[in-house]
C-alpha cells in the first residue's frame, strides 16, 4: 500500500508534458498533470512554462532556477497558499499566479528584476506591503482584480514607472491614495469597478491622458467632494467605459453614464448638478469645479474645454496615446 500511495504521487508518464518550439523558444505544458512538485525530467532550456491546475500549494522560484531561459511561467489554479522568492530569475518576464489562496505577497524585486506582467488575479489578498513592487522597475502589467483589498498603501506603484495597465477591481477599496498614479505617464487602462469607493481624491489623475478607464460599480457620494471626479469625468468622456467580459476594450463604445451616483436619483456622475458647491471663482475651489448647473441639463457631454491660465499644463503618456490611435483635446 504505501508503494502504490508513491507511485500515485509521482507524475504519470502516461500523461508526460508535452514540449514545443516556437520562434526559437522551448515552450513546455504540463498543465493539469496532478502533479505536486515540479518534474526532474523536464528541458533546462524552457523559455515558458505552463503548470497550471496542478495541486502545487506551495511554490519557490528554486525550484525553477536551473531553467536560465525562463521567460514566462504560469501558475494559475495550483491551490497555492504560499509563494517563496528564495532565488533570482534574471530573465522572467511573465508571472501569472491568478486563481489560488494567496492572503500575502512576498518582495518580488529582488527576485525578478525584469518581470512586465503580473497577475494575481482571483486570490485572498487583504493588504499589500509599503514595499510589495519594490524593485519591479519594467513592470508594465499589474493585475489585482478579485482579491479582498480594503486599502493601498501609499506610494506603493512609485517603483513601477512604466505601468500601462493597473486592474484593482472587484476588491473592497473604500477610499485611493490620492498620489496613487503619480508618476505613471505611461498608464494607459484603469479598472476601479466594483469597488467600495465613495469619491475620487482632487488632483487623482493629475494629467494622464488614461484612454480607458473603468469606474462604474462604486457607491459614489455625490456631494461636494465629488466636483473634482464630475470635471473630470465632463472634460474626459470619450475615456471611460463600461467593462464586459470577454470583449476587447478597444472594440467597447465610451460609456460616460454608466458612473452613477449611489443615492436613489442614480444620476450620471457628470451631470450631477452641484447645487450650494463652490464655483471656480472660490478659493478652495479645482480647476475641473467650472461647470454650472446649465452645463449638466443636457444629455451630450463636452469633450474639451477652455481654461485660461498662463501656465500650459505638460501633456504626458503621448507614447500611449499615439499606440491607441486616440487623441485628445485638452
Amino acid at each position: 500500500m504505501p508503494l502504490l500511495l508513491l507511485l500515485l504521487l509521482l507524475p504519470n508518464p502516461l500523461y508526460p508534458c508535452k514540449v514545443n518550439k516556437v520562434a526559437s523558444q522551448l515552450e513546455v505544458y504540463c498543465d493539469n498533470k496532478q502533479l505536486t512538485a515540479l518534474p526532474p525530467d523536464l528541458p533546462k532550456d524552457a523559455a515558458i512554462l505552463h503548470l497550471s491546475e496542478n495541486p502545487l500549494h506551495a511554490f519557490s522560484t528554486a525550484s525553477v532556477v536551473s531553467f536560465p531561459r525562463l521567460t514566462q511561467l504560469y501558475l494559475r489554479q495550483c491551490e497555492l497558499a504560499k509563494l517563496q522568492t528564495d532565488e533570482k530569475l534574471p530573465l522572467l518576464e511573465t508571472l501569472d499566479i491568478s486563481h489560488n489562496e494567496l492572503q500575502s505577497l512576498p518582495r518580488l524585486g529582488p527576485a525578478l528584476p525584469a518581470l512586465r506582467s503580473l497577475d494575481v488575479s482571483f486570490n485572498q489578498l487583504t493588504s499589500l506591503s509599503p514595499g510589495a513592487l519594490d524593485g519591479l522597475s519594467q513592470l508594465h502589467e499589474l493585475y489585482l482584480r478579485d482579491n479582498k483589498l480594503k486599502t493601498l498603501p501609499p506610494g506603493l506603484l512609485e517603483p513601477t514607472p512604466q505601468l500601462k495597465k493597473l486592474n484593482l477591481a472587484n476588491n473592497g477599496l473604500k477610499e485611493l491614495p490620492s498620489g496613487l498614479l503619480f508618476g505613471l505617464e505611461d498608464l494607459d487602462t484603469l479598472y476601479l469597478q466594483g469597488n467600495l469607493l465613495y469619491t475620487i481624491p482632487k488632483g487623482f489623475f493629475g494629467t494622464l491622458l488614461l484612454p480607458f478607464a473603468f469606474l462604474h460599480n462604486n457607491p459614489w457620494h455625490c456631494n461636494c467632494e465629488i466636483l473634482y471626479f464630475r470635471g473630470w469625468l465632463q472634460n474626459n468622456p470619450q475615456n471611460v467605459y463600461l467593462w464586459k467580459e470577454g470583449m476587447d476594450v478597444k472594440v467597447m463604445t465610451p460609456d460616460v453614464a454608466s458612473v452613477k451616483c449611489f443615492d436613489s436619483s442614480k444620476v450620471p456622475i457628470y451631470k450631477f448638478p452641484g447645487k450650494g458647491c463652490p464655483t471656480l471663482g472660490d478659493e478652495d475651489a479645482e480647476d475641473y469645479d467650472d461647470y454650472t448647473d446649465e452645463d449638466t441639463e443636457s444629455d451630450k457631454v463636452r469633450a474639451t474645454r477652455t481654461v485660461v491660465t498662463t501656465d500650459k499644463a505638460p501633456i504626458t503618456a503621448q507614447g500611449v496615446a499615439r499606440s491607441h490611435g486616440y487623441h485628445h483635446c485638452f
